[in-house]
């Protein structure tokens, strides 16, 4: 498993649609809205999250790249908004699912991948599971800590990847969370959206 800083954005902006499978502790069972503060070698940025079962949007803020994502499972769908106006894109999940495992289909493998419960602890006065998820492959040991509600919301992420691997380490915290239904024009685009062009060799579009 590989924790390379694009690909931990890519999972939180899907809301990790990929991941919950193989890490059903990280499939929220309620609707929520919350800040992310997501700090790295490389700054700190915020993102603004709308979560409902099959519905995500997320507003990212970061030096170069201002964006609205909305993740449709519904309809099978991403549709990828700058901010402040532009063309919409659009690309299918099933895309997004490759995408997000990039750069390799093996990151979130669960043959490759072990997590144990830790304990619990108390964030902001909700009481929250700690959970540690590892993997080894050849840059060394990957090793991840999730803190979430009881309702599976990840309120704190720490991730440490191998030191081989070449990623760096990032917090990401949850602040602000307010639990309940969210509107449904949250997760419309307003626009009409053009599919997205495809990369030469089936490579992802710069900055996922």
């Amino acid at each position: 498993m590989r924790f390379p800083f694009a690909t931990v954005l890519f999972s939180f902006t899907l809301g990790f649609t990929a991941t919950a499978a193989e890490l059903p502790f990280l499939k929220p069972t309620v609707s929520y809205t919350g800040e992310r503060v997501i700090q790295s070698p490389e700054g700190e940025f915020i993102q603004r999250v709308f979560w409902t079962p099959d519905k995500v949007r997320t507003e990212t803020d970061m030096p170069g790249m201002a964006m609205i994502n909305i993740v449709r499972e519904d309809l099978g769908v991403m549709w990828i908004l700058p901010k402040g106006g532009g063309m919409c894109l659009e690309q299918t999940l099933v895309d997004n699912d490759a995408m997000s495992l990039a750069p390799g289909s093996e990151a979130y493998d669960p043959e490759d991948m072990e997590f144990e419960k830790l304990g619990t602890e108390t964030i902001d006065g909700r009481t929250v599971t700690k959970y540690e998820v590892k993997s080894a492959d050849e840059t060394g040991v990957n090793r991840a800590l999730f803190w979430v509600t009881e309702e599976n919301i990840p309120v704190r992420m720490e991730v440490a990847p191998a030191a081989g691997n070449g990623a760096q380490n990032i917090l990401i915290i949850l602040r602000d969370l307010e639990i309940g239904p969210q509107a449904a024009d949250l997760f419309e685009a307003g626009m009409e959206c053009r599919p997205m062009p495809a990369m030469p060799g089936g490579m992802p579009p710069p900055g996922n």
